[in-house]
């Protein structure tokens, strides 16, 4: 295995020199000397051995995965809506209607999983699996992308394993969540827009383009990036790329708003228009793509010159595209690792297109400390950041499985998965609700007079809501006239650590 990788930094190429063709990166190998402990060799060995660090990571990762639980809240959210699908229900609503959920992504992850779900039944299984397809396909593209500017593919690969190594890509690899295959079309979208023919850079990509917005909303960095590319570089093919995208788009947007009534454009665009919080966006970023700051700076640093040398390729444009908007989306709530992802993918790409540092990996000191980084910080956070709560909630939750399924009634839950596996439905999405009241969009007097009923026959949460606030998250989810009714109307049934059964009191 290790010999395989290797071939990766034996196939590397030459520095390339001063007078590169015009549109080419030039630079040169980093060769600062780096301290006895960190030599040549024990760099040389972090670069060899991560591929295999990475696909270790992965396998611990995976193995906690269950096909009728998530300790991750929007996981079944996500299924349900899919679930309903597949039998044949709308998931663009008026939300002024029981059951309190809607679809606020694009339809075609959905669609994806409930095909499949006609077959399996209700499981998480099928979802992961379209996920883990896209990241075959991300890597794919690297590779592709690899071959396209360096004449092989082997530093392709060894990119898309880094990304495995990265926290919030890894987390949302096998995840039932539209950004990871919201990702792979917007990639091969620019795999497809490099070519420089008229069927793949004015058809194709724009096609691709739109699948990734009909995927997620928010992948529109891609066709923004390049009508800027086509404006500073090629204008005589702006206006048929514009064209395609708003005929492409505008066709299945018409379609969408006649079969819901409405309330696609309502559900998906109207109503994502959440609360804003420009003080998070540095605690995030440095969270979930902070990681990744050496890559990111070196990537930055070759961007700045490029701006000042005014001769920008279609991957220039692309990174100064996403660095801003990823930074802006960050404000929002809920924003965690997979608002990132397309931002760590883009960066991966545009290293590859440079002749340094991941095509001289070993020779470089900068490249081999970010990797040492990912060596200490992947694994911690696989067992530990997050490998304490998912293995906590593991355990817990086949026991609260059996309290519930021995009782009948509606249950409102922090963590979806319970109702869902139990009562084939989720009631309510307490994030998106709570959301939507605090704006102002939506009356939640009709949740507090269903608790106030007692209509459900359990709440779940995730902190002890008797005796505290809760923490950030969970007040993403509980609004204080929501607890008040909660702890009027109910009692505490049983502790399940990390998880809190009420019921009427």
């Amino acid at each position: 295995m290790a010999r395989f990788f290797e071939e990766i930094f034996e196939k590397a190429g030459k520095t390339p020199n001063s007078d590169a063709p015009p549109g080419e990166f030039s630079g040169k190998i980093n060769t600062t000397s780096a301290p006895s402990f960190f030599s040549y060799e024990i760099r040389l060995f972090l670069c060899r051995y991560m591929p295999l660090v990475s696909i270790i990571c992965f396998l611990l990762w995976s193995i906690s995965l269950r096909s009728d639980f998530s300790w991750d809240d929007a996981d079944p959210e996500i299924l349900d809506l899919s679930w309903r699908m597949a039998q044949g229900q709308d998931i663009y609503r008026n939300i002024n209607e029981m059951p309190f959920v809607f679809s606020t992504y694009t339809p075609i992850y959905f669609a994806l999983p409930a095909f499949i779900l006609k077959l399996t039944g209700l499981s998480f299984l099928p979802a992961r699996l379209i996920s883990f397809i896209a990241v075959i396909f991300i890597a794919l593209a690297l590779v592709r992308l690899s071959r396209m500017w360096n004449k092989s593919g082997w530093t392709g690969a060894w990119a898309a394993f880094l990304l495995l190594m990265i926290p919030a890509f890894l987390y949302n690899s096998v995840r039932c969540h539209p950004q990871m295959l919201a990702v792979a079309f917007s990639i091969w979208s620019f795999w497809a827009f490099l070519h420089n023919r008229r069927y793949y850079t004015l058809i194709l990509s724009p096609l691709l383009a739109l699948l990734a917005i009909y995927t997620k909303q928010t992948q529109i960095i891609l066709p923004i990036a390049m009508i800027l590319y086509l404006a500073l570089r090629n204008r005589k093919w702006l206006a048929p790329y514009i064209s395609v995208l708003a005929i492409g788009g505008l066709i299945p947007f018409l379609w969408l708003q006649k079969i819901t009534d409405g309330n696609f454009y309502y559900n998906s665009i109207a109503l994502a228009k959440l609360s804003y919080n420009a003080l998070a966006v540095p605690g995030i970023f440095m969270h979930h793509a902070g990681p990744l700051f050496i890559f990111i700076g070196i990537a930055l640093s070759f961007l700045f010159k490029r701006l000042k040398n005014r001769n920008l390729e279609e991957i220039d444009c692309y990174l100064l595209v996403i660095v801003p908007f990823t930074l802006i989306t960050l404000g929002r709530p809920g924003a965690h690792g997979q608002y990132v992802v397309e931002l760590l993918v883009v960066v991966m790409i545009y290293l590859i297109r440079m002749p340094i540092p991941l095509k001289t990996a070993g020779k470089n000191i900068w490249v081999s400390i970010q990797i040492l980084i990912f060596f200490i910080y992947t694994p911690l956070f696989v067992l530990l950041e997050e490998g304490l709560h998912k293995r906590a909630a593991n355990r817990a939750y086949p026991e609260i499985y059996h309290i519930l399924e021995n009782t009948s009634g509606p249950i409102l839950s922090q963590q979806g998965s319970f109702p869902l596996f139990t009562r084939g439905e989720i009631y309510v999405q307490l994030f998106d609700f709570a959301g939507l009241s605090r704006m102002g969009l939506w009356d939640q007097k009709k949740l507090v007079d269903e608790i106030e009923k007692q209509t459900f026959s359990h709440i779940i949460t995730e902190f002890p809501i008797h005796e505290s606030t809760g923490g950030a998250d969970d007040l993403e989810r509980f609004t204080p006239e929501i607890t008040e009714a909660v702890t009027t109307k109910y009692m505490l049934l049983k502790e399940v650590y990390p998880y809190f059964i009420y019921q009427p009191n």
